[in-house]
């Protein structure tokens, strides 16, 4: 059994892009997503605490939620840098480790699609999606980030972001750290067919057998998941870096009701960045909250973030 002092659900999942006008203009622009919150570029933060060289960073953060608000589903953090900059990617390959596409369904498949191209977004033909399971298209954001758009019923508009999927070096380990830490295994790690043309735009129709798993956490598990894929090109890679401001898909925020007695429950095997600190939030309505930083197998980090099961539960 899972302990309840563990990571409970999806709070966000950052994007380190180029430019946030660019990122809204896609997200929320063409699929509906609405930036709820912004820090502000002129404050100074403290970027060591996510392993960024130099201490002081200017960033500007805006938080892009689906219409089920800040408490009811997951939200795109999407940071640009000032100073220092962001550290580009100019690898295209979709089997390099890291987080590498997000799922966003919709309630017509087809109407979004149109909505993609109208404004000039390329967008390809229907595949068997790799986090949704089911009929869907990838597109590609301003910062290569693939985006998974499945059709499911709903009454809310616009899409909802319902999960991320991870390649992993090896998706055994990947899944015990993810249970260490409070997923879990929906569907565990077992060999599967898996084409280019479903990791991204453009790829092959050939299939290679790759290892695929399914994770969630308990108070999101209905319409947020995590999939990893271990394909044979990605055993050669190395971990993604430490460091924040590393373009694309970099870490995913969780929460818990306790950031140190959580911390107290990680064990030893899991690579831990630091210790909990208070990270400020200048500009919004937070005024900042007590973190922690974990590291899988991969490089991808997860973040420990102290948020009181209060805070979903009461009324505005």
């Amino acid at each position: 059994m899972v302990s309840e002092d563990l990571a409970r659900r999806f709070l966000h999942v950052n994007l380190n892009c180029e430019s946030l006008d660019a990122t809204e203009h896609v997200y929320a622009g063409h699929l509906g997503l609405a930036a709820r919150m912004r820090t502000d570029r002129k404050v100074a933060t403290d970027g060591t605490i996510l392993g960024i060289e130099g201490g002081e960073t200017f960033c500007e953060t805006s938080f892009l939620y689906d219409s089920r608000g800040g408490r009811g589903g997951c939200a795109l953090e999407a940071i640009e840098f000032d100073s220092p900059g962001l550290i580009r990617d100019p690898s295209s390959d979709p089997t390099r480790p890291g987080i590498r596409s997000v799922l966003l369904t919709v309630a017509d498949l087809d109407s979004a699609v149109a909505r993609l191209r109208d404004g000039g977004n390329a967008v390809s033909e229907s595949v068997d999606g790799l986090i949704s399971g089911t009929r869907s298209v990838l597109a590609i954001d301003p910062d290569g980030v693939v985006i998974e758009i499945a059709e499911a019923p709903s009454e809310k508009p616009g899409a909802l972001f319902a999960g991320i999927r991870i390649a992993a070096i090896d998706a055994v380990k990947t899944g015990d750290f993810l249970i260490a830490i409070g997923f879990t295994e929906v569907e565990a790690p077992n060999p599967a067919k898996v084409a280019g043309e479903q990791l991204a735009p453009g790829g092959s129709s050939d299939p290679v057998e790759c290892v695929v798993a399914r994770y969630s956490l308990a108070e999101d598990g209905h319409q947020f998941s995590l999939s990893v894929v271990q394909h044979p090109d990605t055993s050669r890679e190395e971990p993604v870096p430490w460091g924040g401001n590393r373009q694309g898909l970099y870490r995913c925020a969780l929460r818990v009701e306790n950031t140190e007695k959580a911390m107290s429950l990680v064990p030893d095997a899991v690579e831990v960045m630091g210790e909990p600190v208070w990270c400020p939030l200048p500009g919004t309505k937070i005024e900042g909250l007590y973190i922690s930083f974990l590291r899988s197998p991969d490089g991808v980090v997860f973040e420990f973030v102290e948020r009181p099961l209060s805070f979903f539960t009461r009324r505005d």
